[in-house]
């Protein structure tokens, strides 16, 4: 008769713990996709209508479509006006076939593309369609653009009316099915009913697939149930000893992205993605040698403080590209900064509920702790020379 072994099963609940923390790293190591993907796809679908005549303005970045139809004929990685030109009516059947109002009724009508538009996220196809049908008060929409391409796409609606003045927002899934947008001049309705559907699960979808995000939070996660002394790492006695600490970090961060969020989407301050993306791949890459080697010291909380300055802007480049009118814009940015501290206070809550368990291990200094750290600042250093240098170390996903 055997009896059973605690110490055998503790030592293998660690190790699983262990691989379901190391598991998001190794997979950010191992999927290519990974190493570009802060920046989220998405396409601007501009409505307006004027009795039963609807024009239709979609924007759609040339990085995408290339995605999906293989643009790149000299395969240099920099799409010129003359390979988008050659294949426009492909891009155009395209995009029209993955867009439908009013369950078909509202035939599309291909007009003359307005060309190229650079913006600072990079460079944008504007089309243009025009339909003809009675909508009533509310527009039925089918967007499926980029659904079996892209899981990270999203389509950001905004319809108008004559005239100008309030707007209806959606952001649109793809693979979420037709949805119906009630028009702001619709009779004896709100005119800011539609400002923001939508924005809450935009923001916590854009955190979870916010991966150089996520690593930042991990990283600053991992020594949160240690302390460091002149003798090394010893684990915290208490959990409010980890968690007070990481709910003044996460504070700061959150006070620090809502403010930078709330300006770039209004247009008051402007930083070009690539100084952006390039400057998180640092911050992370900072955040990871500091747990190896002691270099911001009790400046590590200030440090969280100055890293959600710039992810803000990062997050903010969809809202102001929309141009909402004040009411509209209040609840879209609002929701989408709900959805974006809903999903980091998830996040953060997993991880720290597997590091708590984890901490008494004698392997989580040399394993999670300084192994992690090794993975993430390997990654970030990827990240940063791609972004500085514009170049593809890592073959896309």
């Amino acid at each position: 008769m055997h009896c059973a072994d605690p110490h055998g099963r503790a030592q293998r609940l660690r190790l699983a713990l262990c691989s379901l923390l190391m598991l998001p790293l190794l997979l950010l190591l191992a999927w290519p996709g990974a190493a570009h993907a802060h920046k989220a796809s998405d396409a601007y679908l501009l409505i307006d209508r004027d009795g039963p005549a609807l024009t239709v303005r979609w924007d759609i970045a040339l990085r995408d479509l290339d995605a999906a139809l293989d643009l790149d004929a000299n395969r240099d990685q920099r799409l010129q006006w003359g390979e988008v030109r050659t294949r426009l009516p492909e891009i155009t059947a395209y995009a029209g076939a993955r867009l439908q109002l009013q369950e078909g009724r509202c035939a599309l009508r291909p007009g003359e593309p307005e060309g190229i538009e650079d913006r600072v996220d990079g460079a944008y196809l504007v089309l243009r369609f025009t339909a003809a049908c009675d909508t009533a008060g509310t527009l039925g929409v089918d967007y499926r653009l980029l659904g079996d391409v892209d899981p990270t796409h999203r389509g950001l609606l905004r319809l108008g009316a004559a005239g100008g003045g309030e707007s209806s927002v959606r952001s649109l899934d793809p693979n979420g099915g037709p949805v119906s947008v009630r028009w702001p001049d619709a009779a004896g309705t709100d005119a800011g009913a539609g400002g923001g559907h939508g924005f809450f699960a935009d923001g916590l979808h854009h955190i979870l697939i916010g991966y150089d995000h996520l690593l930042f939070l991990l990283c600053l996660l991992l020594p949160a149930v240690m302390r460091r002394s002149a003798a090394g790492w010893t684990p915290v006695g208490r959990w409010r000893d980890a968690i007070w600490p990481i709910v003044s970090w996460v504070t700061l961060f959150t006070l620090a992205h809502s403010l930078t969020l709330a300006l770039a989407a209004l247009k008051i301050v402007s930083v070009s993605p690539r100084i952006v993306e390039s400057a998180i791949a640092a911050t992370i890459l900072l955040a990871a040698l500091d747990n190896l080697r002691p270099l911001l010291g009790t400046r590590r909380r200030f440090f969280s403080f100055g890293f959600g300055l710039i992810h803000g802007f990062g997050f903010a480049g969809a809202l102001a590209e929309l141009d909402l009118p004040t009411q509209a814009f209040a609840s879209a940015l609002l929701q989408f900064n709900l959805g974006v501290e809903a999903g980091q206070l998830l996040v953060v809550g997993i991880a720290m509920l597997v590091l708590l368990t984890l901490r008494q291990w004698r392997g989580y200094v040399p394993v999670v702790l300084r192994g992690g750290s090794v993975l993430a600042a390997i990654l970030a250093l990827v990240w940063l020379v791609e972004r500085v240098f514009d170049l593809s170390l890592l073959p896309m996903g």
